[in-house]
């Protein structure tokens, strides 16, 4: 019994109602700050054994593990999984003029981007043009990084696009292996492409379950229009508190201290 009235006589001092403030408000900021890294969902067309990426590699421009390695030409509703390794509702289907994985990777610091870039897709101004069908994306926004390049000395204009916005890029002249940073493709003006190896692209503020991408200009007999792999990177965001909403809470749980030690004094 005297340990219980020991207790209760605890329970009223300030120091307890301070800390109980101070945790009221570390759990209202860890409640409402972002994870620090976003949902993802990633795909790497590999071959086999050196060009896979390892489960715990993070290719690319955003970090994100557990990317599908995925071989072939085509491929019909392929159940993609996320950066956790769980399966998703995400459906992949994809079709090219073939599948190479001799192309020359990139020199960047990323191990893992050089590998993405080893591997890949490409298309024919005959045969078919590359084909990206994705159905099923479980985030409300997102972004869509597209690793597509031209790993050839050829210099002409490629395309890719997702039916609103198209990107036109080529290369200098240069192979993949020539670039030491990936290159965001920024170019939307047909005539003027992004001129450059190892290019990536960007089609941000995306929403909707479904998309497709189409590449344009590929050359028959030319490995010129290459699709390596894709990100999809969940853009939802969650509500992270303002300086002010901390301090308010910090000088919450000061008063509410100096408050209790002036009444029982």
């Amino acid at each position: 019994m005297r340990h219980l009235q020991l207790s209760n006589i605890f329970l009223k001092t300030p120091v307890h109602n301070f800390l109980l403030v101070v945790g009221s408000a570390l759990s209202v900021l860890a409640s409402s700050v972002s994870p620090s890294l976003a949902a993802s969902i990633g795909v790497n067309f590999s071959g086999t054994g050196v060009n896979t990426v390892a489960s715990s590699a993070s290719p690319g421009i955003v970090p994100g593990i557990n990317w599908n390695n995925i071989a072939g030409a085509s491929g019909n509703n392929i159940i993609l999984s996320d950066d956790s390794g769980t399966a998703t509702t995400t459906l992949l289907t994809f079709s090219a003029a073939g599948f190479f994985n001799g192309f020359s990777p990139t020199s960047t610091a990323n191990p893992a981007t050089n590998t993405l870039y080893t591997s890949g897709l490409f298309g024919s101004n005959i045969i078919s043009e590359i084909s990206l069908s994705l159905s099923g994306i479980p985030y409300s926004s997102y972004d869509l990084y597209v690793f597509a390049s031209a790993d050839t000395s050829a210099n002409n204009q490629l395309s890719i696009t997702d039916g609103n916005t198209t990107f036109y890029y080529a290369s200098n002249g240069q192979f993949n292996s020539a670039a030491t940073t990936l290159l965001q493709t920024t170019s939307t003006i047909p005539g003027s492409p992004t001129t450059g190896p190892g290019q990536y692209q960007l089609f941000a503020g995306l929403t909707g379950s479904s998309i497709t991408l189409t590449t344009g200009g590929s050359l028959t007999n030319i490995l010129s229009n290459n699709v390596f792999g894709f990100q999809i990177v969940s853009t939802t965001s969650t509500t992270i508190p303002e300086p002010s909403m901390i301090i308010g809470l910090l000088f919450l749980g000061g008063g509410l201290f100096a408050g209790s030690k002036r009444k029982n004094s």
